[in-house]
């Protein structure tokens, strides 16, 4: 009886061999690509950072036992998936499985309403962020307006990517998710309850930012300048107010002598800044007031800082930018290099008043900044580090990953997380899930 059970054993153990030798197969997955940008959320969760990620997963099975390429066999997935990352430790909260795809589209996150992310993958979609599920669609919006049934736009065919102005969905974030009907009506959907009602154009004097409401920006391809202004205003108690911002000394003459001085850096040559105090004099003109620029003074104890600008206190725009500053000690932040060309450094540094003394300063492995996301205790980057630890899947061609890095602003300690290195990051799929 013992000899029978041990050959059955051992045949079993050479059916499995011969099954595993004849059909074997390997699993490759790309770095996860971002789609659109990050958006920061601080609610009942905590303070996180979200985003939505494409992924090729790639499975390749080898028939026979031989792996020459006329039996091999590829199939490809394309995951999408939502990120959740905590503030404070750059370190996933969770990831989630949104979509499984065979083709590639206009996938793009477009902004955040009310703890809900409304997203072209390529249909819209509104996305909780708390836990990933989808609670809005093409279906789930008709069934609540059954006026609009049949008019949703549908996207584009495969391998189209329409340009901004032609696309029929938008986010506005003065007023939310805004989608053009096929029979040309704009409305607005309520992100909660999935109302439509019509559009309204918001007024010029409202056109901005929205409490509980942010739109998605893009990563930039290099460096984002946005992120960085050159001085900060400070109110004093009489008229005029007091100026904290960065000179370089081939500026110097010409701001004394015009008596002016811009709030953007010229970061289009190589320059070396110190931190100056200045006082801004209200001057009333036929054209209007104006702020005349005088007796600027460089802080003592300020260091040199090449290619530098003072951070933001906001995500980067154009307009009404001004520079993040802290009290306990009153305190700037400043962005620079170490050094021009590929080898250079992202460098941070807190930098107190009156005098211009570090209260820290931090090298970053950052060769740019591609997105700025300040908060009140840690801020966040994100951006390439050409010296990283790449993942054992990494294949010849691909595109450089964004690391993240929080920063504590109290002490400028900062910790990151490598997407590329945690490819297989676990992702709980909710592609079969109802909300």
């Amino acid at each position: 009886m013992k000899n029978i059970l041990l050959l059955i054993l051992l045949f079993g153990a050479a059916a499995l061999l011969w099954k595993f030798g004849k059909w074997g197969s390997q699993i490759f997955l790309t770095p996860p690509e971002m789609l659109g940008g990050p958006v920061r959320v601080i609610d009942e969760k905590g303070d996180r950072l979200y985003y939505l990620t494409s992924q090729w997963e790639k499975r390749i099975s080898y028939v026979g036992g031989s792996r020459s390429g006329s039996n091999r066999k590829t199939i490809g997935w394309l995951n999408v998936d939502l990120w959740a990352l905590d503030a404070a430790t750059a370190q996933p909260v969770f990831r989630k499985r949104l979509k499984r795809d065979r083709v590639n589209g206009d996938y793009v996150a477009m902004g955040q309403e009310q703890g809900i992310l409304w997203a072209r993958i390529p249909e819209l979609v509104g996305i909780r962020l708390s836990d990933g599920a989808t609670i809005a669609d093409s279906a789930k919006i008709e069934a609540r307006n059954p006026s609009l049934k049949g008019l949703i736009p549908k996207p584009p065919g495969t391998g189209m990517f329409l340009t901004e102005s032609m696309q029929p969905l938008k986010f506005d974030a003065s007023v939310g998710m805004i989608v053009r009907l096929d029979d040309a009506r704009q409305v607005r959907i309520d992100p909660l309850t999935l109302e439509a009602t019509p559009y309204v154009a918001p007024k010029k004097e409202n056109d901005g930012k929205t409490p509980g409401r942010t739109k998605v920006e893009r990563l930039s391809n290099g460096m984002e300048w946005r992120a960085m202004v050159r001085g900060v205003n400070i109110q004093r108690p009489d008229a005029d107010q007091d100026w904290l911002g960065l000179i370089a000394d081939s500026e110097l003459e010409e701001a004394t002598t015009r008596k002016t001085i811009g709030n953007q850096v010229n970061f289009s040559e190589p320059m070396r800044h110190k931190l100056y105090r200045a006082r801004l004099k209200k001057i009333d003109e036929f054209l209007g007031p104006r702020w005349q620029f005088l007796e600027p003074i460089p802080l003592p104890e300020s260091p040199e800082f090449l290619m530098g600008g003072l951070l933001t206190q906001e995500s980067p725009t154009w307009d009404q930018q001004t520079a993040m500053w802290r009290k306990d000690p009153p305190s700037v932040f400043v962005l620079s290099r170490d050094r021009l060309g590929e080898t250079g450094r992202m460098q941070i540094a807190r930098i107190t008043g009156p005098a211009g003394r570090p209260a820290w300063s931090k090298a970053l492995p950052l060769s740019a900044v591609s997105a700025w996301l300040p908060g009140e205790r840690h801020a966040l980057m994100l951006g390439p580090d050409p010296s990283v630890e790449h993942s054992p899947m990494t294949e010849e061609g691909e595109n450089q990953a964004m690391q993240i890095i929080s920063i504590d602003l109290e002490t400028g300690e900062w910790k990151s997380f490598n997407p590329d290195l945690h490819r297989d990051w676990p992702a709980e799929d909710l592609t079969q899930q109802k909300p």
